[in-house]
């Protein structure tokens, strides 16, 4: 009986250490305990999940906003987990496709992903990274900003608009796709 009680007195001893603390989405990774969860308790992603169309200078823009929940990231050297938004796009002009993510696998390149980083204003707004296509040209940040239930506004700032000559291949494309604007109006379908 005595060796029924250590062992269910380790389980409890690993179990309570094994549990990962969550932690509201916003909240910030300085002082967190590694391999916390930011977790989207209050729904805030939620809006943002579906397919959405604009046009902007002749070009149809589609993008497929998805939540990944519990999504592994990196900060200062420690590990944690989030929720977050994650879109792929499909940009045409004319009937023809100028760039598309709608079937890429990221799990080995992550050119041209889209990822948010964090809500503000009241969860009205969400912020993304895009890590850019080759050589990270177009690397930034993407706004969308809640309008009513259907709509939101999009703003993409990219940080680096042309590749270094010396360091990246010439027989690669190092156009920007995405719109570069602000207050371009998304739809839901």
């Amino acid at each position: 009986m005595r060796n029924v009680w250590i062992i269910v007195g380790i389980f409890v001893v690993f179990s309570c250490k094994a549990q990962q603390q969550v932690l509201p989405l916003n909240t910030s990774v300085l002082g967190a305990p590694e391999n916390s969860y930011f977790k989207d308790l209050n729904n805030e992603l939620d809006y943002y999940e579906g397919t959405w169309n604009a046009t902007f200078q002749d070009k149809t823009i589609v993008l497929q906003i998805s939540e990944q929940k519990k999504a592994s990231i990196e900060l200062f050297d420690k590990n944690f987990y989030r929720d977050q938004l994650f879109i792929r796009y499909e940009i045409t002009k004319n009937g023809i496709i100028s760039e598309s993510t709608l079937n890429k696998d990221f799990t080995n390149d992550v050119g041209l992903s889209i990822k948010s980083a964090y809500t503000q204003d009241n969860r009205n707004n969400v912020t993304l990274l895009f890590s850019g296509g080759n050589c990270s040209v177009g690397i930034g940040t993407i706004n969308l900003k809640k309008i009513n239930a259907t709509q939101f506004s999009w703003g993409y700032y990219p940080g680096t608009t042309t590749r270094i000559d010396t360091l990246c291949p010439p027989d690669r494309e190092y156009k920007i796709h995405l719109p570069e604007t602000e207050n371009l109006i998304f739809t839901k379908q």
